[in-house]
């Protein structure tokens, strides 16, 4: 995908969450938030870590804390927060923006290769400037999300940062069916989601063994799930939902129980 839509969903998801947190009662920050064990202060001192650490600004990224393998680790993400145990609401919020507006301005001028390593990453860890941008944006659209089921005020979902993250959460449904489920060969599931970002895919288990999604609706699939875009995103998420759900579906119920069981991708 072309590095320079990763950059504006993360800059319209950021502008947005900014613009909320300037309105939050004091009362709003101690919310639980349906990323475990978080509360909202907790969610905006992470971002405004992770912010921090890539552009270079504020307290940057901890110290003595690394990633390791393909993911930010548990622990270094916690570190992140727990430096910023003695900041105020304020100053979580202002140190957030300005890492933002600097970050913002150095991504004007894009890496020429998305594929090259990125030479600043939460931890060092190994990612390329495709993965980095890509996860950037959606670690802070979800938080943004966090943040609104925490203080129910629903938003966000109608502009590109959406689309982007959806169309991201359905490629992992492959992976889910024919790898963590190891379904059947010739097994299909539809999924339809609605509400603001709509898509209707099949993901199907070929002959060899792997999982393949598809737009459209399967004729005969074993089971059919449908359920709004906010409570998909939460499912794959990992998320405790804070907010109403929808969830429908026919065929096999046992499948359907599988895959929302395991459906969630994000560490």
């Amino acid at each position: 995908m072309d590095l320079s839509l990763y950059v504006a969903g993360w800059a319209e998801s950021a502008e947005r969450t900014l613009s909320l947190l300037d309105g939050l009662p004091t009362d709003a920050w101690t919310a639980p938030t349906g990323c475990p064990g978080w509360t909202v202060r907790d969610v905006v001192a992470h971002l405004a870590a992770l912010e921090s650490e890539l552009a270079g600004t504020g307290r940057g990224g901890p110290s003595g804390a690394a990633s390791n393998g393909g993911e930010v680790s548990a622990a270094y993400t916690e570190a992140g927060v727990d430096q910023r145990a003695d900041m105020s609401p304020t100053e979580l919020v202002e140190e957030f923006r300005t890492a933002y507006t600097a970050r913002r301005a150095a991504l004007e001028t894009l890496p020429d290769d998305p594929k090259a390593m990125a030479e600043g990453t939460p931890g060092g860890i190994a990612w390329s400037n495709e993965v980095l941008l890509r996860n950037r944006l959606i670690d802070m659209f979800v938080h943004e999300q966090d943040i609104r089921s925490a203080v129910g005020q629903p938003g966000g979902y109608d502009g590109r940062a959406a689309v982007i993250v959806v169309s991201g959460f359905l490629l992992a449904l492959p992976y889910v069916l024919a790898k963590k489920l190891k379904a059947e060969t010739g097994t299909a599931l539809v999924l339809e989601i609605s509400g603001p970002v709509n898509r209707t895919v099949t993901v199907e288990v070929g002959e060899d063994g792997r999982g393949r999604l598809h737009d459209g609706a399967s004729d005969d699939p074993a089971a059919h799930l449908s359920m709004t875009t906010e409570t998909f995103v939460d499912l794959v998420a990992g998320r405790e939902i804070l907010r109403p759900v929808s969830i429908t579906w026919t065929g096999d119920s046992s499948l359907v129980g599988d895959v929302l069981a395991e459906i969630a991708i994000t560490p």
